[in-house]
């Protein structure tokens, strides 16, 4: 059975229902030709009429009601939204090492996905991925995040509560949804040694695993207090050889692609590249 899931479709059974009342008053004044019957027919026929215009109209009232309520809740969320951009800013600012590392992120998560053959909505909102992955960092004490040396086994249980936490701070928002898997899974590694589940290869959804090769690069290729950044080959070549243990080859090989260092990947690795792509873009 069919669902009335507009006011058209209101309107349609109720005039539906008023014209098989009319039709009914009009066969029994037809039939006794009595002038009282066929004026409560043409009465009926015209208080249906007016009934129907009036619901309609509530109708359509209630439906740019609904609208207008749509509207401003997805203005809200772009504004909760920008908060948090800002908040995720006043984090990283508490350590100068930190300062424009989600913002990176979030532009090369969102190129690797265009080199993936993934659609621009997609890679927007992996753009907005890398800006928000880190919120979760917000509950880590500063002491940590300023340590200038490696830090201990409790500083990094409590490090590694962030993708968690982040994932639960974003999950409210209905907007937030397709990037909910890549910020919560973004430690996770492929041969399953990561956190916060310990998911294993293909598990590990590919926001999850584009947002982690972005999120290392950034963080290998800029200074830490405890080493000097690496070249972007550098990286690069590491993460290729952390592969496919750590990283998702096809994530590496597109990283490559981006920063023109096609050459680091090897061939067969190159080649499941472009098909994982022709995959995407078919997909």
């Amino acid at each position: 059975m069919r669902m009335i899931s507009s006011p058209a479709d209101i309107v349609r059974v109720m005039s539906l229902f008023l014209l098989a009342v009319a039709i009914t008053a009009l066969a029994i004044a037809m039939e006794g030709f009595d002038a009282n019957s066929l004026l409560i027919g043409i009465m009926v026929v015209l208080a249906g009429g007016l009934a129907t215009i009036q619901t309609r109209r509530a109708i359509n009232r209630l439906h740019r009601h609904s609208k207008r309520l749509s509207k401003a809740a997805r203005n809200a969320e772009r504004h909760y939204v920008s908060v948090l951009r800002r908040i995720v800013k006043l984090v990283e600012a508490r350590d100068r090492y930190c300062n424009g590392h989600s913002n990176r992120v979030g532009e090369l998560a969102g190129k690797i996905a265009r080199r993936m053959g993934m659609d621009s909505q997609t890679c927007s909102m992996m753009k907005l991925a890398g800006q928000l992955h880190d919120i979760g960092m917000l509950v880590v004490p500063t002491n940590v995040i300023a340590e200038r040396s490696r830090i201990g086994v409790d500083e990094f249980r409590t490090v590694k509560s962030h993708s968690q936490i982040g994932y639960e701070v974003l999950r409210p928002l209905k907007s937030l949804e397709p990037i909910l898997p890549a910020i919560r899974f973004h430690h996770e590694r492929m041969n399953g040694t990561g956190y916060p589940t310990g998911l294993t290869g293909e598990d590990i959804p590919l926001t999850g695993r584009i947002l982690a090769v972005a999120d290392t690069f950034d963080a290998m290729s800029n200074d830490r207090p405890h080493r000097p950044g690496m070249s972007s080959r550098d990286v690069i070549s590491e993460l290729n050889r952390c592969s496919p243990a750590g990283y998702d080859p096809n994530c590496v090989a597109a990283l490559a692609g981006v920063y023109g260092f096609a050459d680091i990947i090897e061939p067969q690795a190159q080649a499941e590249t472009e098909v994982a792509t022709e995959a995407v873009a078919m997909a």
